[in-house]
């Protein structure tokens, strides 16, 4: 999956470079309007791309480590959890952490990403569910980390 994960990120980031590339030949103001408009939809888009990319690296790496991931298909949404160290994301749950994730990377580096991702995860598992809180002690976080793994 890793592999698909990684094509989809660079197609949407193609793509965003020929809407950019498109916008700066636009003849008129409102068709560079729009090139901007779609260039940062297909970067938006593969920024989540990314963020599922770090999340599932760092559940692989959770899966080695020995922690077991409980599943549980009987649930009220479809079996479409995520299941993290005995705690289970809803989709509501896991759309504020992407959210707080596509927030928090904005002007980051793309070796920071995973480590938000990260962040985000271990601050959600204790319990925090705002996107506004998530994102600033993903960073705060992030700032505390020793820069040899940023």
């Amino acid at each position: 999956m890793l592999q698909k994960l990684g094509d989809h990120i660079a197609n949407c980031l193609a793509l965003a470079a020929d809407a950019e590339q498109r916008a700066a030949e636009a003849p008129t103001e409102a068709l560079r309007v729009d090139y901007e408009r779609l260039s940062k939809t297909w970067r938006t888009l593969a920024n989540s791309y990314q963020f599922a990319q770090s999340l599932e690296c760092f559940l692989l790496k959770a899966n080695k480590a020995g922690r077991t991931q409980p599943r549980d298909p009987a649930n009220e949404n479809g079996g479409r959890v995520l299941p993290l160290g005995g705690i289970t994301f809803g989709p509501e749950t896991i759309a504020v952490l992407t959210a707080a994730y596509e927030k928090a990377i904005e002007g980051q580096p793309a070796s920071a990403h995973e480590i938000i991702a990260k962040c985000i995860v271990e601050l959600a598992s204790a319990g925090e569910c705002d996107q506004g809180r998530l994102c600033h002690g993903a960073l705060a976080l992030l700032m505390r980390e020793p820069r040899s793994r940023s």
